[in-house]
């Protein structure tokens, strides 16, 4: 059963290259790659296994899909989701893979992935993401609701099923891929409500870091699959806040992006942007014994 895997770096392509390079050492699967026009020519890596699309002169739902795209961006993830919402509701496999674009591979993330779906029959499958066990939000409004429901998976690396999802109306997928309830039910982060969804409709989940643990338990960072890459987050995001400003977007989150984006420059790019970097000694560890050209650590 084939399946279809993408990374996405709109207003960011500069942070690809390292990205795509640790891929295709240790991954035999292609990996379509969207961005625009100028995000796509960041990249320089010469490999079949890297499709990278423009949207630039699609339509979908009447309207440019990269303008909507884009246009989402300016009001955070909004952007990511249109797109997922696009490539789910359009592309004809089953099988859907997504890899952050500021994750560097140590090793092979996918086959597992795509065995666990295609073979194991799993409906959706990546590293855990704590719900029960949480460490914010365990008070207020909502708390008690919140350890009702199982873990979800983060997005950084995971896998779906389409025929699990309700692919209509779109503009309610497209609310629940950002992570927004669509109930007086709360929810934490962003594909949640339809990882939610794909359980009611009898969709089986594997946590791939902690598959013997249930339903409540907390992220292994030992496990293989955490360890066969080095995880950043909102470096995408840091990239574009920093070239293009951050308006209308929540001064913590911006703030933790522009940090990450800038320990990600310092390291990949030969960049000093002149923001402090992000302090994560577990990162800091691993960017320590990282060899840039086998991609593993020393």
């Amino acid at each position: 059963m084939e399946a279809f895997i993408w990374t996405e770096a709109f207003n960011c392509g500069e942070i690809l290259q390292p990205m795509l390079t640790s891929y295709v050492k240790h991954n035999k699967h292609p990996i379509h790659v969207y961005g625009t026009i100028n995000d796509l020519n960041e990249i320089s890596i010469n490999s079949e296994l890297v499709i990278p699309h423009s949207l630039e002169s699609e339509r979908y739902l009447l309207k440019s899909v990269e303008y909507r795209i884009l246009k989402g961006y300016k009001r955070g993830h909004l952007g990511t989701a249109t797109l997922w919402e696009y490539l789910i509701n359009t592309r004809q496999e089953n099988i859907f893979i997504h890899l952050d674009a500021d994750t560097i591979f140590l090793g092979d993330s996918v086959t597992d992935l795509i065995n666990t779906i295609a073979i194991e029959g799993y409906a959706i499958a990546g590293s855990r993401r704590p719900y029960k066990n949480r460490p914010y939000r365990k008070n207020g409004k909502g708390s008690k609701r919140l350890d009702l429901y199982p873990d979800a998976v983060n997005t950084d690396c995971f896998a779906f099923n389409s025929i699990f999802i309700r692919k209509h109306p779109a503009v309610l997928l497209r609310r629940k891929i950002l992570g927004r309830r669509t109930s007086l039910l709360p929810v934490i982060d962003f594909f949640d409500p339809v990882t939610f969804d794909i359980i009611k409709r009898g969709g089986k989940i594997k946590y791939m870091d902690s598959p013997g643990d249930g339903f409540h338990s907390s992220l292994n960072l030992e496990s293989n699959f955490i360890k066969s890459r080095i995880s950043f987050a909102a470096v995408g995001s840091g990239c574009n806040f920093f070239k293009n400003g951050h308006i209308g977007i929540p001064e913590g989150y911006a703030s933790f992006a522009l940090q990450s984006y800038s320990l990600y420059a310092s390291h990949f790019l030969e960049k000093n942007i002149g923001i402090p970097k992000l302090s994560n000694d577990y990162l800091l560890k691993q960017l320590e014994k990282l060899d840039k050209i086998n991609w593993i650590l020393k």
